[in-house]
């Protein structure tokens, strides 16, 4: 019996490195050994970029997953013909956000209907996506709207540090109306409940607090006192093993591999910054909540650099590994 997942993998923002990074990744024959994957994307575009890039890769246009071959050397592409070979590389367009979200909605839909076990995506550009007429922060908040999933939350997870962050891509501004003790508890469940699923049997979890030395009692902010602090003896009461609120700085400066399960930062810096150099390169983004399996990869559509030749494709791959790996039932996880 086939016990590679399949996995479908979107092509992210056409302007962007997502085009270039699936034919390089997809060189690499060794992803047909633990996954069977696939992009949803645009054939004719995809295949313009394998020439660009001097592959040898045939892309294969398919119309359904079961056309799918998954042999190494080729490209299969669930052709959704919707991306024109006009777009500029490089530039945030609205062509390009269109056919980006086209692409993560048909995803889901595959994963919903159990066509496919996990999906990873490409990176998308929220400015191409906004220019298209939607308005989503980003990938989470489109994932939870497609799956009909009202408490989602990003989590970039690496061998060093796993970091959960609770409001994600909102300017700085508007995180403190979002630090509520119903918000704080909804992502420290989600949290525990992931890693429970997928990591361990007993999570221990931490939580930074929002303010400067957590508010040293209320000068510097309450929001330690009213809802982070409140929202820890909440989930305490439900049996979660939670430890904090820390301060950000002194904990991360201070952190000890394999000393938490996973850490939760109350907004996108916060969390990012360590996490990423943490990991070096090596985190992959996955979405918590969510019916389906999803990863992604931990950076952006580097429009500086689409086209050049020169974006590496290792992120990717470790995010299509991460996801067949998830996929797997939990005692093969480790194989």
């Amino acid at each position: 019996m086939e016990d590679r997942p399949r996995i479908a993998v979107t092509m992210g923002d056409p302007a962007g490195v997502g085009p270039e990074i699936i034919v390089k990744a997809f060189q690499d024959q060794t992803i047909y050994n633990f996954s069977r994957p696939f992009v949803v994307g645009d054939a004719t575009f995809l295949g313009n970029m394998v020439l660009r890039l001097k592959s040898d890769l045939c892309v294969r246009s398919i119309s359904s997953v079961q056309e799918a071959s998954f042999t190494a050397n080729s490209i299969n592409v669930l052709d959704l013909k919707n991306t024109p070979g006009n777009i500029i590389l490089g530039q945030p367009s609205s062509v390009g956000g269109k056919a980006s979200v086209e692409f993560i909605r048909f995803a889901v839909n595959l994963a919903l209907g159990h066509q496919v076990e996990a999906m990873t995506t490409s990176p998308v550009s929220k400015e191409s996506i906004h220019l298209a007429g939607f308005n989503w922060p980003g990938h989470t908040e489109m994932l939870g709207e497609f799956t009909g999933t009202k408490n989602v939350a990003l989590m970039l997870t690496g061998d060093a540090l796993r970091v959960v962050i609770a409001t994600t891509h909102v300017p700085l501004d508007a995180v403190k109306k979002l630090i509520t003790l119903e918000h704080i508890s909804t992502i420290i469940q989600l949290t525990h409940n992931w890693l429970l699923e997928n990591i361990t049997n007993s999570p221990n979890i931490a939580v930074t607090g929002l303010n400067p030395h957590c508010g040293d009692g209320g000068i510097f902010g309450k929001e330690e006192l009213t809802a982070i602090i409140p929202a820890l003896n909440k989930v305490r009461k439900e049996g979660i093993t939670v430890s904090g609120p820390f301060s950000a700085d002194a904990f991360f400066a201070k952190f000890k591999l394999n000393e938490y399960d996973a850490v939760i930062t109350m907004y996108h810096d916060q969390g990012m910054i360590p996490v990423k150099m943490a990991n070096q390169g090596c985190a992959v983004n996955v979405t918590l909540g969510l019916p389906i399996i999803r990863t992604s990869v931990d950076h952006g559509t580097a429009f500086d650099i689409a086209g050049k030749g020169c974006a590496s494709s290792e992120n990717l791959k470790l995010a299509i590994r991460s996801a067949a790996q998830l996929a797997k039932p939990p005692v093969n996880r480790m194989t």
